[in-house]
């Protein structure tokens, strides 16, 4: 149960700092909907130049001495730049903590050596994500309404040498320690080609496809919703409260997502994510904020939570399952890579938007292209199972 202390204490930090920059840039900073879609870009920046490294590096070993360097960055990096005392300083706290987690997330993947459990590890990891979407939010709010910002760097910090000193631990007892190469012909490993693969078997193709062009959609939203309860009438409270309904509603897709794997395929189940995911939208974007409770909305936040939470088991297993354990590193820094492309982007675009039009235009544009997916998944998979039928059928007759 040890790899999970670092894979719980990484989520807490994780949302944690969604909830205080969140915080500060809207409520002390009084950020503009530009600024904070560059904020938004600043946590996914770090993936689009280092998950390709990261994944490679991670693959070959000294896995534990590489999270201790994670976990020591990540301690250090919001007591010095929350000095700076403006926007700034949250952009470079994003992206330099990104940068360190960006490490840690694949090299969660590593901590799971037996394929026979790997449904168990990822749906332990998919609660471990959303409990920490419900909890810290609440102790993010509640700390900095009682005892202020440094109080919650603190705790932050506090999450990091936790998890430093189990690392240090397990670096010095060997328990984890992968000292030998994960490939032994080194000329096949540095062959290995995640696109290939994915070009190869068209399961692996619609997942990361799919996962891809659902972010794509996502992250030109994701970054609003503060805003958007910000112009209802909602406090700073409101934040910690979309973060832990988002968490609310993971729990339940996590439980769902692993229910359903053992009848469905994850590609299918992703599909089921996409729909739910263009439901939330389409109501944030369509319904009339002046005759519309802010609880319907805070319902929609569930459902947008529930959506990632079956993205989340889909995509990880479902990759896992294809790839195995050997280059789980490469294939998870690989999506990385493709998902930080869209990531970075779309939350400038999503503040332009935003700034020339309105937020529930964001909202709108974005259940339009979770729309056009859901119909092209759907449509591709239906006319790829008919030709296989008719070929099928054809071999018989002859």
């Amino acid at each position: 149960m040890k790899k999970y202390i670092g894979i719980a204490a990484n989520e807490l930090d994780t949302y944690l700092d969604y909830a205080l920059l969140s915080i500060v840039a809207i409520y002390i900073y009084n950020a503009k909907p530009n600024e904070m879609g560059f904020l938004g870009a600043c946590f996914a920046v770090p993936f689009l130049f280092s998950s390709h490294f990261f994944g490679r590096l991670i693959d070959k070993g000294h896995l534990h001495q590489w999270r201790a360097l994670f976990f020591f960055t990540n301690s250090m990096v919001t007591p010095v730049f929350i000095l700076t005392g403006n926007i700034y300083g949250l952009l470079a706290i994003a992206f330099l903590k990104t940068t360190a987690r960006c490490g840690l997330n694949i090299s969660n993947v590593k901590l799971n050596k037996d394929d026979d459990e790997s449904r168990k590890f990822y749906e332990i990891y998919g609660y471990l994500i959303n409990f920490s979407r419900v909890l810290v939010p609440i102790a993010v709010v509640a700390l900095y309404k009682f005892s202020g910002v440094w109080s919650v760097i603190f705790f932050s910090s506090t999450l990091n040498v936790i998890s430093l000193i189990f690392e240090a631990i397990a670096v010095k007892n060997r328990e984890g320690n992968n000292e030998k190469e994960t490939s032994k012909n080194p000329d096949v490993e540095e062959q290995y080609s995640f696109i290939s693969e994915v070009r190869k078997n068209s399961a692996l193709f619609y997942l990361v496809a799919g996962y891809t062009i659902a972010n794509f959609a996502f992250f030109l939203s994701n970054d609003m919703l503060g805003l958007f309860f910000k112009d209802l009438g909602q406090t700073e409270s409101s934040i910690g409260m979309i973060i832990s309904l988002l968490g609310v509603g993971g729990i339940a897709g996590t439980k769902i997502a692993s229910a359903l794997n053992k009848s469905l395929t994850a590609v299918i189940i992703l599909i089921m994510s996409v729909i739910i995911n263009t439901t939330a939208f389409a109501l944030f974007g369509f319904l009339s904020k002046e005759i519309t409770p802010d609880y319907v909305y805070y319902g929609c936040i569930v459902l947008v939570g529930m959506s990632s939470g079956i993205t989340f088991f889909s995509i990880r297993f479902g990759v896992r399952e294809i790839i195995g354990y050997e280059n789980a590193g490469k294939a998870t820094g690989t999506i990385q890579l493709l998902s930080s492309v869209v990531a970075i982007t779309m939350p400038l675009v999503g503040g332009y938007v935003a700034n020339v039009f309105s937020l529930e235009i964001t909202f709108r544009i974005t259940s339009l292209i979770l729309l056009f997916l859901l119909f092209s998944m759907s449509g591709s998979i239906y006319f790829s199972h008919q030709r296989i039928k008719i070929h099928e059928q054809a071999a018989k007759n002859e």
